[in-house]
């Protein structure tokens, strides 16, 4: 029998992060996947990285590439992006500027998919959004984790980037929404998330989700107390928000800071002023 941990999304959620590795070493797993979105959203994302590199050096690990890691890629390659203190982009900004040069080099190593076999259990496909794309979304379309299904050369399929957790069957084989562990949704209690553990049988993987619990109101504390304030005022407040409430805040003040700016007849690029945002967080009660 072997155990595998599967961990997504931390979005620089270092509190939650070191709750569940403490979770991990009583697991001793015989290794860890991780689907990607490693940081950006929450401050310090320094602070998640050394967990990081901790599990690198303490278990067999397997990292994916998830889309914000793509986001810090690109800007990297290409710094004149337009990237500035705004709710639309100033926590790319802010995490990137907080970040190494090794860090960097270490994401850009990582693939979208990998076919992952321990010994003699069955072969796992791991990736962020789909094996094809680290955005696309297949808990939206069925139709599109069934092709991905009949494809498999194992029975199971990993994924990250919904932040909702999920199985569902598909070509009989497991598909697997995985859940954040930084943001979580489906409305778990306040300070607490989940990672996924797979437990092998004899033809296939038995999956469940481990309730992580950690210290919530600290890590608020710190946002609060970081710059990431500064560069995204109110992106932060959906994101701390949200973190309250396990929505997607950030999501709905955006689509809604939009419709005022579309409104208005906004021709200025995809970085919204920061009025449009007000306005949508102030009439989702948000600020």
């Amino acid at each position: 029998m072997k155990r595998i941990v599967v961990i997504s999304d931390i979005h620089s959620n270092y509190a939650a992060f070191e709750s569940a590795f403490n979770t991990v070493e009583k697991i001793n797993p015989d290794g860890i996947i991780f689907l990607g979105d490693y940081v950006t959203d929450f401050p310090y994302p320094q602070r998640t990285m050394d967990i990081l590199y901790k599990c690198k050096t303490a278990y067999k690990c397997w990292f994916l590439r998830g889309n914000r890691e793509d986001y810090l890629l690109q800007h990297h390659k290409n710094s004149d992006d337009g990237w500035c203190h705004s709710s639309s982009v100033g926590s790319l900004l802010y995490t990137y500027e907080n970040l190494a040069e090794n860090d960097l080099d270490f994401f850009s190593n990582m693939p979208i998919c990998l076919e992952i076999r321990v010994g003699g259990t069955p072969i796992i496909t791991a990736c962020h959004g789909s094996p094809k794309s680290t955005t696309e979304n297949m808990l939206l379309n069925s139709s599109v984790y069934i092709d991905y299904a009949k494809n498999l050369k194992g029975n199971i399929l990993l994924c990250g980037h919904t932040h909702h957790r999920k199985i569902v069957s598909a070509e009989d084989k497991q598909i697997v929404f995985c859940p954040s562990l930084g943001l979580p949704q489906d409305g778990e209690e306040y300070g607490h998330t989940w990672i996924t553990l797979l437990t092998s049988t004899e033809n296939t993987w038995k999956t469940e989700f481990i309730d992580i619990k950690y210290d919530a109101d600290t890590l608020i504390d710190d946002y609060r107390k970081s710059d990431l304030i500064k560069y995204a005022p109110i992106f932060s407040e959906c994101i701390i928000k949200s973190l309250e409430l396990h929505g997607d805040l950030a999501y709905e003040c955006v689509v809604l800071a939009w419709d005022y700016a579309k409104k208005d007849n906004f021709a200025g690029g995809r970085i919204l002023p920061e009025k449009y945002w007000i306005k949508a967080a102030k009439d989702l009660k948000i600020i």
